[in-house]
């Protein structure tokens, strides 16, 4: 198909020019809008080394006009967006790339499934215990801020299988990934992650290109698919010259020096903790919801009532932390971003899994 019905004609002109760039590309014929508007594309070249402050300012200015998305190429400049737009009172969805972990390994997914298969007698999920299971699920995980992916989950799940079988749930749940249940239909404005913005549209897309972004086609194929989730009004915040000689509406630049937003929010994978930590606390972790408030303190995550610790910072980072203190940052709170089963990858036949907690630490200045 070289029709594109979502996108306006200035846009789509601007990816084409752009995609020409792109080596070893399958398809060769330009791309025609089929849109009855111009639309407008605008390329911002900062001199500065941050941007989130003039991206904000710049997706304020045109608030209002349509749905809005903020396109960034990893996850810690997309919880900074949100953190930021959070203080200038905007609500925002965040749709993250989530490889470190399946969306079966939630605590909340695990605690569903396992339900089901201890109560399950045939092949055949009957509604009565498939009613039950989400009662349980949803009480149990009531004040859990993954519980709105839980339900999407069966609700899209139920959609498409009205004869619910337990092959077709497990296969359902172990081929999703978090992302796909992130509804979006309600957000002011969606943050995400540029590998996680294909299949969406809006009318304004705001991408974030820092670190002088450099020739690579893979990086080049991600930015075209990014460019073309706009309908109306496309903004790059760049501090490269990959775009400059483009066709765009608005070619500026902006030498305006701005600093670090004085909220930065650190979301800790699992090389940022000591994993044996959690194997002897797991009752401690699975007691644990997503939001929940946690305490640093002394390198250990203490748990918000009993104040033991239940996670430990990894060596590396400490010295990350280290390396924000000295630019001014301290850690003012800390909390469940989500828990999850997680297993070794020599881990022996058998072996149980592990309930571990991804954490979020906020810091400012």
């Amino acid at each position: 198909m070289t029709e594109n019905y979502r996108s306006s004609k200035h846009i789509v002109a601007f990816a084409n020019t752009f995609v020409k760039g792109i080596g070893r590309r399958m398809k060769m014929t330009p791309i025609v809008s089929m849109s009855n508007e111009d639309g407008n594309v605008e390329v911002i070249r900062h001199t500065s080394q941050y941007m989130y402050q003039p991206l904000v300012e710049n997706l304020i200015a045109h608030k209002g006009r349509g749905t809005s998305c903020i396109l960034t190429q990893t996850n810690e400049e997309a919880v900074v967006l949100v953190a930021l737009l959070r203080k200038y009172g905007i609500q925002s969805k965040l749709v993250q790339s989530m490889e470190e972990f399946p969306f079966s390994n939630l605590a909340e997914v695990k605690y569903l499934l396992k339900y089901i298969a201890q109560r399950v007698k045939t092949p055949l999920i009957l509604d009565d215990l498939w009613e039950e299971a989400k009662r349980a699920t949803f009480h149990i995980y009531d004040d859990s801020q993954c519980l709105p992916l839980v339900k999407r989950c069966i609700e899209l799940f139920e959609q498409t299988h009205r004869t619910k079988y337990r092959t077709d749930l497990w296969e359902f749940v172990f081929e999703s990934s978090v992302e796909d249940f992130c509804d979006v239909s309600d957000a002011e404005v969606v943050v995400s992650t540029i590998h996680k913005a294909k299949g969406r549209e809006f009318d304004d897309v705001y991408m974030l290109l820092g670190d002088r972004p450099r020739k690579d086609e893979q990086l080049f194929r991600q930015y075209y698919v990014g460019m073309t989730r706009a309908k109306k009004r496309l903004f790059i915040h760049t501090n490269g010259e990959l775009f400059t000689r483009l066709p765009a509406d608005k070619n500026r630049v902006d030498n305006h020096q701005y600093p670090m937003p004085e909220e930065v929010v650190l979301q800790l994978s699992h090389k940022d903790v000591f994993l044996d930590f959690f194997k002897p606390i797991k009752k401690e972790v699975l007691a644990l919801r997503s939001g929940d408030s946690l305490t640093l303190e002394d390198n250990y995550i203490l748990a918000p009532i009993t104040h033991r610790a239940i996670a430990k910072l990894s060596t590396n980072m400490q010295a990350t932390l280290s390396a924000w203190k000295e630019k001014g940052y301290q850690v003012s709170s800390a909390s469940v971003r989500y828990v999850v089963a997680w297993k070794p990858k020599d881990a022996q036949k058998g072996e149980s899994e592990t309930a571990v907690l991804l954490i979020d630490l906020t810091l400012t200045k």
